[in-house]
């Protein structure tokens, strides 16, 4: 009887962790403002040094870029922000990005992820949130 009283209270506390991993946020599974702030400074390190695409961010104030980005990643996935900044057809209207480059910046996107250390299945949940937006930001 003992045993089986000791494997109902296993069961229940395995059930209870699973139910608590399921209702975090992708914010929270990611490490929440401190990850998302270190992924963007190496992200924007990236993308602005990356002669394939730098040429794209000429006329960016990092420090204005920096606190947009931390919040659309922030609110998208969850987290206590607010993005406040223009869309994303309005933001590139005009930047005549390619499809090639657009990709360029999704790979430093994850080499950004993976610098901070964030497990493949939660990069592919980031990038599906994002990947969308793909169409509203390139021309071809």
């Amino acid at each position: 009887m003992k045993a089986i009283k000791t494997i109902l209270c296993s069961a229940v506390l395995l059930l209870s962790f699973t139910t608590a991993i399921a209702e975090e946020t992708l914010y929270e599974q990611l490490g929440g403002q401190q990850t998302i702030e270190s992924i963007t400074k190496n992200l924007l390190d990236r993308v602005l040094t990356n002669p394939k695409i730098d040429f794209l961010f000429v006329d960016t104030v990092r420090e204005d870029l920096h606190p947009k980005i931390v919040n659309q990643i922030c609110m998208e996935t969850g987290g206590p922000c607010k993005y406040e900044g223009l869309d994303m057809v309005e933001t590139h209207s005009g930047m005549d990005i390619k499809y090639s480059e657009f990709d360029i910046f999704v790979e430093e996107f994850i080499l950004a992820m993976e610098a901070a250390e964030v497990p493949f299945r939660l990069q592919n949940k980031v990038l599906a949130i994002f990947a969308p937006m793909r169409e509203d930001i390139t021309y071809e």
